[in-house]
């Protein structure tokens, strides 16, 4: 679907300069069922034309926590060449440089597989925002989704095991008592 702007969970996607897409794709996400359609993608071609900006309906602060991205390319449909100079912008004017990613989502089941989703963490200037702006220099294809507004981050990984932490400190002290060896030999 083809818009200038549209609303979803009180927050206003303005394609400013131009129109954006929105579409349903095949794709393996991290919220929307892996291996599925349903996903919505913010995405538009040539992407260097226009600004996409965020802000909630009701005009509140947010926080943006993080924000995948499914393609940044200099060229349309294709591989990253490293040159694309897309950006993150907050209402203040800070602004975080995106990665370049390969056009395309994990599409396995139709014979190609692009590169997945890269994840972009945004920092503490990302909090207490009245909106955000993403625009490029240079991509043609750019696609966005899953954009964490108002949510904590995930937990951290899994806590290693005592065991674990029982056999590094061993060999820890192993590593220590072998350098004193060495050393005392030396003297």
């Amino acid at each position: 679907m083809i818009v200038d702007y549209y609303v979803e969970d009180g927050i206003m996607v303005d394609f400013v300069g131009g129109y954006g897409t929105i579409g349903d794709y095949y794709c393996d996400s991290a919220s929307g069922g892996i291996g599925g359609y349903g996903d919505s993608v913010i995405h538009d071609h040539p992407f260097s034309q226009i600004d996409i900006v965020f802000s909630k309906v009701d005009g509140s602060d947010f926080d943006l926590t993080y924000v995948d991205m499914t393609s940044n390319t200099e060229v349309g449909g294709g591989l990253a060449t490293g040159n694309e100079r897309s950006f993150i912008t907050t209402d203040s004017g800070y602004s975080l440089m995106l990665a370049s990613s390969d056009w395309g989502v994990d599409y396995t089941n139709f014979g190609s597989v692009g590169d997945g989703i890269v994840r972009n963490w945004m920092d503490g200037n990302f909090s207490g925002i009245s909106s955000f702006t993403i625009s490029s220099e240079n991509a043609y294809c750019f696609g966005m989704d899953n954009f964490y507004i108002d949510e904590e981050p995930p937990p951290p990984g899994p806590v290693p095991e005592p065991s674990i932490i029982l056999l590094m400190g061993a060999g820890l002290l192993g590593l220590v008592g072998y350098n004193r060896k060495r050393l005392s030999k030396k003297s």
